[in-house]
């Protein structure tokens, strides 16, 4: 009577609300690879089991399971580096929103001097991170994609048709990732150096500091 069909698709890249991406779908998961698999359905303080197994498609030529499965290895790792990069954005939309927000509750000059500093130079690393202009899915042929998008169109070239990742892939994934890694550094730099300057006024103004998050 009920029945639910998995589109084999591991989950997708954490996203933003509003993201605009061109060319790639951030929020689909890589495919699953061959192998077996269980299903478990739990009802009524009662858990059902059914194993099931998925198979080589035998109308692929020159395709071997080990590349299937390479596959899905490589795609899962760039999944994760979108996710790096959006979750450096969304932090830092969370940082800015409540300085903001502070500001707002008082007129202290040198918070802010110091607040307007610290949100030029976050927005100036989200600005590498996501292309920040994009409003409408029009908007990505009048303004070059960023780092996170770029990431994502790897991912989307891994995965069109059927076959190992090739030498390229490889290449163009360590090179975006040490990117992503060097953004990830500054942000770390210019919160470490200027956060706690900032916390300090707030909590002598008696106003909830900004939590200073250390990435995993």
């Amino acid at each position: 009577m009920n029945s639910f069909s998995w589109n084999l698709l591991y989950p997708g890249a954490k996203v933003f609300d509003g993201i605009i991406i061109w060319g790639a779908q951030m929020t689909r998961g890589p495919k699953a690879p061959i192998g077996k698999y269980q299903v478990r359905l739990k009802a009524d303080g009662k858990t059902l089991t059914q194993n099931f197994e998925i198979k080589m498609n035998p109308n692929l030529k020159g395709v071997t399971e080990a590349d299937i499965k390479s596959t899905f290895e490589v795609a899962s790792r760039i999944r994760d580096k979108e996710t790096e990069a959006n979750e450096a954005v969304i932090l830092i939309r969370d940082m800015r929103s409540k300085l903001e927000t502070a500001m707002k509750t008082t007129s202290d000059d040198h918070l802010k001097t110091k607040s307007e500093s610290f949100i030029k130079n976050i927005t100036a690393i989200e600005e590498e991170l996501y292309q920040t202009k994009n409003r409408s899915s029009q908007d990505p042929l009048n303004f070059p994609i960023k780092l996170n998008n770029r990431i994502a169109a790897l991912r989307r070239s891994l995965e069109t048709g059927d076959g190992k990742p090739t030498a390229g892939v490889s290449k163009v994934f360590d090179e975006l990732s040490k990117e992503l890694s060097g953004l990830q550094t500054k942000l770390d730099q210019v919160m470490n150096a200027e956060l706690p300057g900032i916390n300090k006024i707030l909590e002598e103004k008696g106003i909830k500091s900004i939590y200073l998050k250390v990435r995993p």
